[in-house]
């Protein structure tokens, strides 16, 4: 089990500060004089970001040519699929905006599975930084999302492996049965910085479970993926941290 850092969760004061928050640190990371490497987050709540990022200022502010965007995770899906994290992603923010096709990692959700997650895994392995502590790939940034069961990613409670010296896995959604692509909790733990972005009230429990640290959130992954060598934040509206008042009387997230 991955040890448990410090980790700040930010409450904002409604999901447009959070989005434009994160819009904020993007446009920072894309001034720098570097390349900047992020990993996205899939389902609906990015989803907001990418329409936030389209329709604003950033859309012409941010230096998109210094940003380099990969996926956490990805359905195995055609990306035309109404369920494709990255079909999602470009319809809503990247065709609407000047950025290089190189900077966008796609995973081939319509390729064989085992298949593209090793072309992926070779993908990191020779394009991003390595974590000196670990050899394995470095991202700037992972923003992740949480599911209600405490998945993040497509990494799943009962099925992952946190010790695993892998870059990619292929994984197998424990309901449906659908298999999806994801980067893995080694990978995401070697990172210079994970935020988790958690919105709505349907994440009030998921959010409580961990910040008490309850006995059975052991089993999420959520709980237990942090950037060990790096930061890692929780940014959240009011609704998803409704259920943790204590969260309410710590500094509220201002940029």
């Amino acid at each position: 089990m991955i040890q448990d850092p410090d980790v700040n969760f930010i409450v904002y004061d409604s999901v447009d500060d959070v989005v434009r928050a994160l819009a904020e640190d993007l446009l920072e990371y894309s001034l720098a004089d570097q390349l900047i490497n992020i990993s996205l987050s899939g389902g609906s709540t990015p989803k907001k970001l990418f329409d936030y990022l389209a329709n604003s200022e950033f859309a012409q502010t941010i230096n998109w040519c210094n940003l380099h965007f990969w996926w956490g995770d990805e359905r195995c899906v055609e990306q035309t699929d109404d369920e494709s994290n990255f079909g999602a992603a470009y319809n809503l923010l990247f065709q609407h905006i000047d950025i290089p096709g190189a900077n966008l990692h796609r995973i081939q959700g319509e390729q064989t599975p085992q298949t593209e997650s090793d072309r992926l895994s070779l993908d990191m392995e020779s394009t991003l930084a390595k974590n000196p502590e670990t050899g394995l790939p470095q991202f700037n940034w992972v923003i992740l999302g949480v599911g209600e069961d405490g998945h993040t990613a497509s990494l799943f409670p009962g099925q992952t492996d946190y010790d695993i010296q892998l870059s990619s896995v292929v994984t197998k959604h424990p309901e449906n049965g659908q298999f999806r692509i994801s980067i893995t909790a080694p990978v995401i733990c070697s990172a210079l910085r994970v935020t988790y972005l958690v919105l709505g009230a349907g994440k009030a429990k998921i959010v409580s479970d961990i910040v008490n640290k309850a006995k059975h959130c052991q089993i999420y992954p959520a709980a237990n993926i942090h950037a060990k060598y790096g930061i890692t934040e929780w940014f959240l509206d009011p609704k998803a941290a409704s259920t943790s008042p204590a969260l309410f009387s710590q500094t509220r997230g201002r940029k």
